[in-house]
């Protein structure tokens, strides 16, 4: 129970710092909102974009699946990296590894304010789909895509805290979170529609753990005879996620890398 208790104490902490700063509202939130604003109404005319999996969907069911699945890898995987990199790189990390608080609940804090903010996002996505560019969304299809984001902020998280390791300075994690995850977002159907990428790419994408979450999305989103669980998604996230953890668990360090 004090684990516990301390856990949601710490992610209070986290959610209270991100709401000071309006620089991570603007990219965790109020950027994928405005990205699919914008490329809908940029795209609407068009009717139907060509999916990952071959099949036709409508502009706004494909940019509301890929844009919030986008969103996800973004705030978690940049936001996770940023605030340990910058905890250790501080030294806090170390006063919380020899704090009589346990160990573990500075990094179950962290878990619990992403899958908080990113519930948050979702909601915030399928509440502008369905309101303002009449996206019908089943009870079915936004249990899914929750169920999807919550698989996305582990494998994500998971992600963040193996490249711990090898990101020495915050300023370099402000760099590199944004950067793979806008590339990934270029070849991984969320931006562009996968027909206009070169096939090797669209297959090399399909192992990486954006292009399946955001695949997933937009096809639960889009076919309501459709299965709203797609196995290869859990798989491939999956995997990405479970390896991410085992390589965390022996490479992260809590002391800092730079003296």
């Amino acid at each position: 129970m004090r684990f516990i208790r301390l856990s949601f104490a710490q992610a209070l902490y986290n959610l209270r710092a991100y709401l000071r700063s309006a620089r991570t509202v603007l990219l965790g939130v109020i950027m994928p909102v405005g990205l699919l604003v914008i490329l809908s109404w940029v795209f609407a005319h068009q009717g139907q974009i060509a999916a990952a999996a071959g099949y036709k969907i409508s502009a706004t069911a494909f940019y509301a699946g890929g844009l919030t699945a986008y969103g996800l890898m973004l705030g978690t995987f940049t936001g996770v990296m940023v605030a340990v990199v910058s905890a250790r790189e501080s030294g806090w990390l170390k006063r919380f590894r020899a704090a009589p608080m346990p160990a573990g609940s500075y990094l179950a804090g962290q878990i619990i304010f992403n899958v908080v903010v990113s519930m948050v996002l979702v909601a915030v996505m399928m509440t502008i789909s369905a309101l303002v560019y009449g996206l019908e969304i089943r009870a079915g299809a936004l249990v899914a895509v929750f169920c999807y984001a919550l698989l996305g902020v582990f494998s994500f998280t998971a992600i963040a805290l193996a490249l711990t390791r090898f990101v020495t300075t915050p300023e370099m994690g402000s760099s590199v979170g944004p950067f793979v995850t806008i590339t990934l977002s270029f070849t991984s159907g969320v931006f562009l529609p996968p027909d206009l990428l070169p096939r090797w790419l669209v297959d090399v994408s399909s192992y990486l753990p954006l292009e399946p979450l955001a695949q997933s999305m937009q096809n639960a989103l889009a076919h309501s005879s459709a299965s709203q669980y797609q196995l290869r998604t859990f798989v491939v996230v999956g995997i990405w996620g479970a390896v991410s953890f085992i390589l965390a668990r022996f490479t992260f360090t809590w002391q800092p890398l730079r003296r």
